[in-house]
């Protein structure tokens, strides 16, 4: 699942995170993400910039996912009448450290910029 930052004036510009990196970067500006979807008016852009511009500032204080390698159990299945050793699925969250967390709050912050210009409303979902 992904959640995308659109503006809405200019749909082709927008960004695509995780639902999770999604929720850490836009839950540092206050924006509840709880229903999957929302809209951030053009007047609440000058508000929400100064509001990143200071998180910005408070490097090392993002919430962050370490990254995870897990591997599902190991099964013997029978192919050709010969049983076959079957790995269990792996599953690999490469996580968000701190350095994800700024690149993409500096990403969002260019794309709010960009959405102020253009005097329109940004959409995620």
């Amino acid at each position: 699942m992904s959640i995308s930052i659109v503006i809405n004036a200019q749909p082709d510009t927008c960004l695509n995170y995780s639902n999770r990196n999604a929720a850490i970067v836009l839950g540092t500006l206050g924006i509840d993400t709880s229903e999957g979807y929302g809209e951030i008016a053009f007047v609440d852009l000058p508000r929400l910039r100064q509001r990143m511009l200071r998180a910005l500032h408070q490097a090392g204080a993002f919430r962050t996912v370490a990254p995870t390698d897990e591997r599902g159990p190991t099964r013997i299945v029978e192919i050709d009448g010969r049983p076959t050793i079957r790995p269990g699925v792996r599953v690999i969250d490469p996580g968000i450290d701190q350095e994800g967390v700024i690149r993409r709050l500096r990403e969002v912050f260019h794309l709010l910029a960009v959405a102020h210009e253009l005097r329109s409303g940004v959409t995620w979902c």
